[in-house]
């Protein structure tokens, strides 16, 4: 028989009420108290009752809603899709269901369309990944008003309300491609960045972190200019080919890898591999078996399948048991990829 609360509170001296409330993180309990109970329920290998949670879940018909800003697939967001199956089927027992909706591509309006869409059809949380858009602002804030769980994943948008961002620390991020660099080449350096769209807030805060570490710290890296790419690898070739034509002497490249192809294509052909250090963000097979050729130097990852699952987890969480996220914006440890730990992966 498994153990009950009655028995974490009569071994902790506090009530039932107190040791829900400790476990589940909800209410008011004094710090240490609560580090007792879960000491002792960890002790004692106490396991909730998902039974009747379960079956409470199923009369209330639970359903989470993920919202993409795009619908070209990538690699990055495969493995977020991954990461969401795998917690679906976690809470299988549950009876929540999980929708997927996917916007065109960047397409404010469609994605605040999608929006009302999964209120209308009675959704009990939102998860997004928001476009950095006035109206998508507005109307999530709208939600937040109204108590209305959003979740942001992967992205973050400013001067808005939400219960929780998960996602990784982009201003952090870049001020690790900054010191990656300078590792690479201590020496004076001409870099070209080429960065995912800045529709996305994160990938703005990751360039400024960047510009922010090389002027503070490595001033001897020379950020010669920053190429916003598409997205659409014909059209990324292209861009990338004329960037390194105007800068020829370039030996430092920043790029958005799994994000795109046809920019990898065109620094391999100007023959990039092999006259410069390569930064990449993001993991695919192309990228891992470039970096074993030491064609590319590293590249910086986000975990996005633990992105995917975090997210889902914590909409979880707060449906069935009003659970706030114990810190605002869940940042998701960054991780560098080298050749040496590629078997990581």
């Amino acid at each position: 028989m498994g153990v009950t609360l009655k028995q974490i509170a009569e071994l902790a001296g506090v009530s039932v009420g107190t040791v829900d409330r400790a476990l589940h993180d909800r209410g008011r309990v004094d710090p240490k108290v609560a580090q007792r109970i879960k000491l002792i329920a960890k002790e004692l290998d106490y396991r909730p009752n998902t039974v009747a949670k379960s079956l409470s879940s199923r009369r209330r018909n639970l359903k989470i809603t993920v919202i993409f800003h795009i619908q070209s697939h990538n690699a990055f967001f495969n493995d977020v899709m991954k990461g969401i199956q795998n917690c679906k089927e976690e809470i299988s027992d549950f009876g929540i269901s999980i929708e997927l909706k996917e916007c065109p591509d960047f397409n404010a309006q469609e994605q605040l369309k999608l929006i009302d869409q999964a209120i209308e059809e009675g959704t009990n949380a939102i998860a997004i990944v928001p476009i950095n858009h006035p109206a998508i602002k507005k109307r999530i804030n709208e939600l937040h008003r109204q108590h209305f769980p959003v979740v942001f994943l992967t992205n973050i948008i400013d001067e808005t309300e939400y219960l929780s961002f998960v996602g990784c620390n982009y201003t952090l991020s870049g001020a690790i491609t900054a010191g990656l660099l300078y590792l690479a080449c201590p020496g004076h350096g001409k870099l070209l960045l080429f960065s995912p769209s800045f529709q996305m807030l994160g990938h703005v805060l990751r360039m400024n972190g960047l510009k922010k570490t090389l002027e503070q710290e490595y001033s001897q890296i020379v950020l010669q200019d920053v190429i916003e790419m598409t997205g659409n690898d014909i059209r990324d070739y292209q861009l990338t080919r004329k960037a390194l034509e105007e800068f020829p002497e370039t030996n430092l490249i920043v790029c958005p890898g799994a994000y795109s192809y046809g920019n990898l294509q065109a620094i391999q052909e100007m023959g990039y591999f092999q006259n410069s250090r390569i930064i990449c963000y993001d993991y695919s097979q192309e990228i891992g078996k470039e970096i074993k050729n030491r064609n590319i130097t590293a590249t910086i990852i986000q975990q996005p399948q633990l992105q995917g699952y975090t997210a889902m987890k914590t909409l979880f969480e707060y449906l069935t048991y009003e659970k706030i996220p114990d810190t605002r914006n869940q940042y998701i440890e960054t991780r560098i990829i080298l050749k040496e730990n590629l078997s990581e992966i």
